[in-house]
């Protein structure tokens, strides 16, 4: 049983109860995989948490109702994915409205380091800047399951468990995105990597 399941067995009953402290570590334990599976829809940070937020109090109205323990963690992910891809609908519908969302390279941290001199700095920049725009555009399937390995460190395991998929699924649902991200960074370099 990893660290989520074992926050979710241990303060879940109360929390159902309406136990505000045991709901607080069910949010502690579950606001990094909620706020990822937000962020990989809207691509942007800040939305992420505002929808994740959301996702935790619905929840919280409709805790005292959920029957089975085991389906925490997969409703509380339907729920985040409903509320998000939701708001993408009311976006789109909003006049004047671009649909982008913010620059995402920052965001997910998928560059090391920077380096001292500028020349450097300016090619790293526009090295996030490429992985950046190709993370946005894949599917948001696709974001997710990167996002959830790279950003958050999560093992494929993990990444199948919280997604509700077998751990070969995930894994060739990771090689997939994998794939299609160096694809379309491979297209805007001009090169083959």
């Amino acid at each position: 049983m990893n660290d989520i399941d074992q926050q979710i067995a241990e303060h879940l009953p109360a929390a159902r109860r309406g136990d505000r402290r045991a709901f607080g570590a069910l949010v502690t334990a579950t606001q990094t995989t909620v706020t990822t599976l937000a962020l990989a829809v809207v691509r942007d940070v800040q939305l992420s948490e505002d929808i994740a937020q959301e996702a935790y109090f619905r929840v919280w109205q409709r805790i005292r109702h959920l029957k089975n323990d085991q389906s925490f963690l997969p409703w509380l992910r339907q729920i985040t994915r409903n509320l998000a891809r939701d708001h993408l609908r009311r976006r789109l519908v909003r006049p004047g409205d671009s649909g982008r969302g913010s620059d995402t390279a920052l965001e997910l941290d998928m560059a090391g380091p920077t380096h001292a001199s500028s020349e450097a700095r300016a090619l790293e920049d526009e090295q996030d800047r490429i992985i950046a725009e190709a993370l946005e555009s894949l599917p948001p399937e696709s974001r997710e399951v990167l996002t959830l390995f790279y950003r958050e460190g999560r093992s494929s395991r993990q990444v199948a468990r919280l997604l509700g998929l077998s751990d070969a699924a995930a894994r060739k649902r990771l090689e997939r995105a994998r794939g299609a991200l160096r694809g379309e960074v491979e297209q805007r370099l001009g090169v083959g990597l």
